[in-house]
């Protein structure tokens, strides 16, 4: 009997160290409120043949329908803070370097998929959106450099629009909540293995969001398809708000409609009607 009791408290102190992992800050839904029950056009109301992702004529589309907006954030080689969202500019821009290898004007002269468009700095897209509509903000990185957030948070703290960050890299959300506490602050997170994605103890990490103790989030963004995994449907119980990305279809927007508070969305004229 003895020996039930011990594993019986050892196993409740396990789940409790748990739950104090994946806690969040609670009471999101309530002080962010304005954020919630949206749809936000992933990377700009985009179709890559004339619009590119990511590019001022997408953003002035998703202003112009009246949703919201995430993009994604980089630091040049300069110190100047872009948007733009993959590790390099192969896809985008025909060229191998990442944008932390390249000045701003170096990047700043590349077209975007061979349109007029050009990969904008972020300065330029908030004076474009001018809190039309509110706004996640990506921070991309993968590693404890957290420069990125350092460069963003006076840009943004400028800025008088609504916007939150997020990223899946829980150092350079834990930097920005000690910078600015007071902005509504997220992790993102998906089934990595399942993804076919990254593996070993960082992913099995940040899948369970057990860096989240860093981070305390408001919200939780996470892919369309795991909005019932349990560490999810937890940080909802304790509080949390939950995005869903990436969803592209109609029917996986009414499907989402059950586990998640917003929407990260590709094809949103599709979801508007």
């Amino acid at each position: 009997m003895t020996l039930y009791i011990v594993l019986a408290a050892v196993a409740f102190a396990i789940v409790l160290a748990y739950l104090f992992l994946i806690a969040p800050r609670g009471g999101a839904k309530k002080r962010f409120s304005d954020f919630l029950g949206q749809i936000y056009a992933h990377r700009g109301d985009f179709d890559n043949i004339r619009v590119p992702e990511n590019s001022l004529a997408a953003f002035r589309s998703a202003v112009k329908r009246g949703v919201g907006i995430e993009l994604d954030l980089h630091l040049t080689a300069d110190g100047e803070v872009i948007v733009f969202h993959d590790k390099t500019l192969t896809r985008m821009c025909g060229d191998p370097r990442t944008p932390e290898e390249m000045t701003a004007a170096e990047i700043s002269a590349m077209p975007l998929l061979e349109t007029g468009e050009k990969i904008p700095a972020l300065r330029d897209v908030l004076a474009l959106v001018d809190g039309k509509v509110p706004l996640i903000i990506e921070l991309k990185g993968e590693n404890t450099d957290t420069s990125l957030a350092d460069a963003a948070m006076p840009i943004l703290e400028n800025y008088g629009g609504p916007y939150c960050v997020e990223s899946f890299n829980p150092f350079l959300v834990s930097r920005y909540r000690k910078l600015a506490p007071h902005v509504m602050r997220g992790i993102l997170t998906t089934k990595y293995k399942r993804d076919g994605e990254r593996r070993g103890i960082t992913a099995f990490l940040l899948q369970r969001m057990l860096l989240n103790f860093l981070v305390r989030p408001d919200f939780v963004a996470v892919r369309h398809l795991y909005g019932g995994y349990l560490p999810v449907r937890l940080c909802r119980m304790f509080g949390a708000a939950t995005f869903a990305w990436t969803v592209r279809t109609v029917e996986e927007y009414k499907a989402s409609k059950r586990y998640f508070d917003a929407f990260i969305c590709e094809n949103v004229s599709d979801m508007l009607r």
